[in-house]
């Protein structure tokens, strides 16, 4: 039996979510091996704060999740590691090193192994090798599903992942080891209806071909679903023995199966919860008719959020997103008329963007009716279509990347013709024209619940408006 950790970088623009993809991992892992979760964001995991747990616990392993903009905070980590523990394996996953493989090793020359896509079952897999083999031999390691490796000349070797058909076969998430009922409120922007609250997910993968989204490279292009049955599971082990009354579904493309999401919600009635829920992560809007939406709304959705994107029709067809701006206005239409709240995301400073384009993106957004919207700066996140364009155009400098700026606020490109901080005062001019409405500045305000909340809302509209 293995001691494994498995954890998170501490990151002040990071949401403060429970890590539930770890928890899969511990569900694959912890009937062979002991594992302990650490969310370095929960508990404000400064170096010193880490050095002082390697010095009370040993591990076999280390397993660090890692997004685009923990890449600088995780070199901390990986050299304390190193450190203080030389005989620990270090492996990492999550969503940088799966589009990013054949750089991972430079970015962190001291690491053993590196995961691509989903790692449930490669990583079960190499710890079985690990118990089994003193030295992993090259025909072992060959055999692991999205395993990035060295061989013996120092190449870097990247097996292709496994994504499981099955996705009843990988449970669901240690909630005992995460304890969703111990974290903060609002996990995602700053509101919500019901405390305390918690993220599932119900399908994986992502057809689409965004130009600008690495999603397919994390969870591959095909739909995969979870039983309603096992859903319905989790949240009944959620409800009862952690107090959940929220859940956010994190899916990238939830309503895309119409039937799941109507068996979804008529077990979820059946079950007289009382629960509410709510889509933070996005839905497609073609993926959307009444009739599906009145289900959502009386299962318990009153909040959904949608990619819209930009106002711009050129630059929608230059991201491929496959949806013009009257049928955004048709269905979001259908979700006003639902009652229920909805929120947009929208991308500011895509390569092909002029500055009349923003413009047009800020006025749209005003135009929709909707509740909320958040405008990101565009990124040129590694193994996207516009990255790779960008990169054989000499749009990129590679060696000046800031990885800590990869964050919804911050601005790390800017399309020729606008300077980065002209894109900075445009996004700040987007939230000051869509929040500083008396209807909408109103409404943010009055729901506020608490002094408590107050804080938080004061905080993250901070970050989002001044940082």
């Amino acid at each position: 039996m293995l001691r494994v950790l498995l954890m998170k970088p501490y990151s002040e623009a990071d949401e403060l979510i429970p890590p539930f993809g770890l928890g899969y991992l511990a569900t694959a892992i912890r009937a062979k091996h002991e594992v302990k979760i650490l969310d370095g964001v929960k508990e404000k995991l400064t170096l010193v704060k880490f050095k002082k747990i390697l010095e009370r616990e040993k591990f076999d392993v280390i397993g660090i999740q890692i997004f685009t903009f923990h890449l600088n905070a995780a070199k901390g980590y990986v050299r304390l590691i190193k450190e203080a523990s030389p005989e620990t394996k270090i492996v990492l996953g999550g969503p940088h090193p799966s589009c990013d493989p054949e750089n991972i090793f430079s970015y962190f020359p001291e690491i053993d192994w590196a995961f691509r896509g989903e790692a449930e079952i490669g990583l079960a897999r190499l710890l079985d090798l690990m118990s089994e083999e003193k030295e992993i031999s090259r025909p072992a390691l060959l055999t692991v599903p999205g395993l990035i490796w060295r061989d013996e000349n120092q190449k870097t070797i990247v097996n292709s992942p496994l994504f499981a058909e099955d996705l009843d076969s990988l449970g669901y998430p240690s909630w005992d080891l995460l304890r969703p009922d111990n974290y903060p409120l609002a996990p995602h922007g700053a509101f919500f209806k019901n405390y305390p609250i918690a993220p599932i997910i119900i399908t994986r993968g992502c057809p689409f071909s965004c130009t600008y989204c690495a999603g397919p490279l994390v969870s591959g292009r095909k739909i995969r679903k979870r039983s309603v049955g096992l859903v319905i599971e989790e949240i009944k082990d959620l409800y009862h023995n952690y107090g959940i009354r929220e859940i956010h579904i994190e899916d990238d493309n939830f309503t895309m199966d119409r039937n799941l999401v109507l068996e979804f919600c008529q077990k979820l009635e059946e079950n007289k919860l009382d629960i509410t829920w709510t889509c933070p992560n996005g839905v497609r809007l073609d993926t959307l008719d009444k009739e599906l939406i009145l289900a959502m709304k009386n299962s318990g959705l009153y909040s959904i959020s949608v990619g819209i994107e930009s106002g711009s029709e050129k630059i929608l067809r230059d991201m491929r997103k496959g949806l013009g701006k009257e049928k955004i206005k048709e269905k979001i239409n259908l979700l006003r008329e639902a009652g229920l709240e909805v929120s947009g995301f929208f991308i500011l400073g895509y390569p092909t963007e002029t500055k009349e384009d923003i413009l047009a993106t800020i006025a749209f957004a005003k135009e929709l009716g909707i509740k909320r919207a958040g405008f990101s700066a565009f990124k040129p996140f590694p193994g996207t279509e516009i990255t790779k364009y960008l990169a054989e155009r000499g749009e990129l400098d590679k060696d000046k990347e800031d990885w800590d700026k990869y964050v919804l606020a911050q601005v790390v490109y800017a399309p020729p013709g606008i300077s980065k901080n002209e894109l900075k005062n445009l996004r700040r001019r987007a939230l000051r024209e869509f929040y500083f409405r008396p209807k909408i500045a109103f409404g943010f305000i009055s729901e506020i619940k608490n002094f408590k909340h107050l804080t938080l809302v004061a905080k993250r509209s901070y970050r989002w408006f001044f940082k």
